[in-house]
């Protein structure tokens, strides 16, 4: 017996979804990097309406990224980003128990550029050291798309070679933060945006790298090797929940055709914001 998972099916489920999510999980890592002696209701609260709010900027990058299969041109993929690095960003700061402008950041592929507010202004250079590793993977046997890369501010590629490329229906994958486009698809704007939407699906679970705050500065304070790892890397650890879920949807699925492939809940929803 399997049960039915249906992604967004109009423009108000797909906002009560983004906004939803936002607002729970920042909620709850408010909580938990919540200061002693601070209230835990006003805690909640003020972390649940930041990622709500950040949550609706999700959403509205996410139809950005529909517009490019809609006008079959790339040039909305730089404004999407620009929304959702905001909107993330809210997030991660409701999430850590922080005003929503104490810091901004715009992770591109692994790369990830810290805007710091709060009192002087600064900008820190971090890895995702996840994100690397795929996206090495990805590069591995297929040719870097340089232009298509620099108009969507994602790393993409064309080609063939990936862990799974005997699909016989394989036109493009995202893996982490990296796409794989077959040559023949480079022109394919429905693919596109189906699979930008997949890695801003990996940004959407960034928030649970908040969870794990206290831990890691307490490692920064007893071990000179996290205290000078911690200057240069951000542990994307959001990859650890993403794929797991998305692989769970999978074995609940059929995925021996395309037709129960895609009630994947996130293939569901990639296919919302494009034409798949």
């Amino acid at each position: 017996m399997t049960t039915e998972i249906n992604g967004q099916a109009n423009n108000t489920e797909a906002a009560i979804y983004n906004i939803s999510v936002g607002s729970v999980l920042s909620g709850i890592g408010a909580v938990l990097n919540k200061e002693p002696g601070e209230e835990t209701g006003k805690v909640l609260l003020k972390g649940m309406a930041q990622g709500a709010i950040g949550g609706y900027l999700v959403y509205e990058s996410k139809i950005l990224i529909g517009k490019i299969a809609k006008q079959e041109k790339l040039d909305y993929g730089w404004p999407a980003k620009i929304v959702n690095s905001a909107g993330i960003s809210i997030i991660e700061n409701a999430a850590s128990n922080r005003n929503f402008w104490d810091q901004w950041n715009l992770n591109i592929g692994f790369n990830r550029i810290e805007f710091h507010t709060k009192g002087s202004f600064a900008i820190k250079y971090k890895i995702l050291p996840a994100a690397f590793v795929l996206n090495t993977y990805s590069a591995i046997g297929n040719k870097f798309e340089l232009e298509s890369s620099l108009k969507t501010g994602e790393f993409i590629f064309s080609g063939n070679s990936y862990y799974n490329s005997d699909v016989t229906s394989f036109t493009g994958v995202t893996i982490g933060t990296s796409i794989i486009i077959e040559p023949g698809q480079l022109k394919n704007y429905d693919l596109i945006s189906h699979e930008l939407i997949h890695v801003y699906q990996y940004q959407d679970f960034n928030v649970f790298n908040t969870y794990v705050n206290s831990p890691l500065k307490a490692l920064e304070s007893n071990s000179k090797f996290f205290n000078e790892a911690n200057n240069w890397l951000h542990y994307d650890f959001n990859f650890f929940i993403k794929r797991p879920l998305y692989m769970a949807e999978h074995f609940r699925v059929d995925t021996s055709t395309r037709a129960g492939y895609n009630k994947n809940f996130f293939e569901q929803e990639a296919s919302y914001y494009s034409n798949l």
